[in-house]
């Protein structure tokens, strides 16, 4: 989760239209097909307001298997391989190397290869249940890293729930947002996050006493309250402010029975056998 430039101009993704409709079997549709470009750019890809154009029969059918035929390309695979991502831009996930739909090609066929359509992300994100889901009910819909330059704030934090030896996550948005981003947020985290989020998260939770206790000879409140703080400062440089780890750091923050937790289970990994 996190905000990107456009990876192309308008002006650019239209070239591409216009370059595949000198093809006589694509020359009909240039028309409609810039029309659907332009009004994606003007609706900043909200599903609200942009609705799948008929283009013919078997027509979205060709539409979408263009990006089969061009995923391979220089191009796609330098955004699916985009430089300095520390996170997916969808979810947070600490992988990244693939591209997803915004607007699922499926249901869009006419956006397949339009790279405003195209985020880099991780594998789950492009191959989970997210592809067939298009949004909530207005205003409910996913995040938007090349439009909603919001989500370059921190957007979001897991609440550790107890019993904390085998405690839960539950990804929330941060109080104020405001509306309808509050909305949005909270969408986007119950759709994007699923079973390898909250194996990971069980997996952070379960070492930070190790490494508290590693890094920490005090082990009172306070000290292991500065542990937290410095290690999310370190997830926000390495892996992002709205990373899985930096949203689990931001919960323990804002959670003083996780971080007597910590410190209880500090102590003990550093206590003698038997004592």
């Amino acid at each position: 989760m996190q905000h990107l430039p456009f990876p192309a101009a308008a002006k650019d993704d239209e070239a591409e239209i216009n370059k595949l409709t000198k093809k006589p079997e694509w020359e009909p549709h240039k028309g409609a097909w810039i029309a659907a470009y332009r009004a994606y750019r003007e609706n900043s890809g909200s599903p609200f307001a942009i609705f799948p154009y008929d283009f013919g029969p078997g027509v979205g059918d060709r539409q979408y298997a263009l990006y089969d035929t061009r995923k391979g390309s220089g191009e796609l695979r330098r955004m699916r391989r985009k430089e300095g991502l520390k996170s997916c831009p969808i979810c947070g996930s600490p992988v990244t190397g693939d591209l997803d739909h915004y607007l699922p090609r499926a249901a869009y066929p006419e956006f397949s290869i339009m790279r405003a359509n195209l985020i880099p992300a991780c594998t789950h994100c492009n191959s989970g249940g997210k592809r067939t889901t298009v949004h909530g009910g207005e205003p409910r819909r996913f995040i938007h890293p090349y439009f909603d330059d919001w989500s370059g704030q921190e957007i979001w934090y897991v609440e550790i729930v107890p019993p904390f030896k085998a405690a839960q996550f539950v990804p929330l948005g941060l109080p104020g947002l405001g509306a309808p981003r509050d909305q949005i947020v909270e969408f986007h985290l119950n759709n994007v996050l699923g079973t390898q989020f909250q194996l990971s998260m069980a997996t952070e939770w379960s070492s930070l006493p190790t490494q508290i206790k590693l890094r920490d000879n005090q082990l009172s409140i306070a000290s292991v309250t500065r542990q937290v703080d410095q290690e999310l400062r370190v997830a926000r440089a390495a892996k992002g402010q709205n990373s899985w780890q930096a949203a689990l750091l931001r919960g323990i923050q804002r959670s003083p029975d996780a971080i007597q937790y910590l410190r209880d289970e500090a102590i003990v990994a550093v206590l003698p056998p038997g004592a």
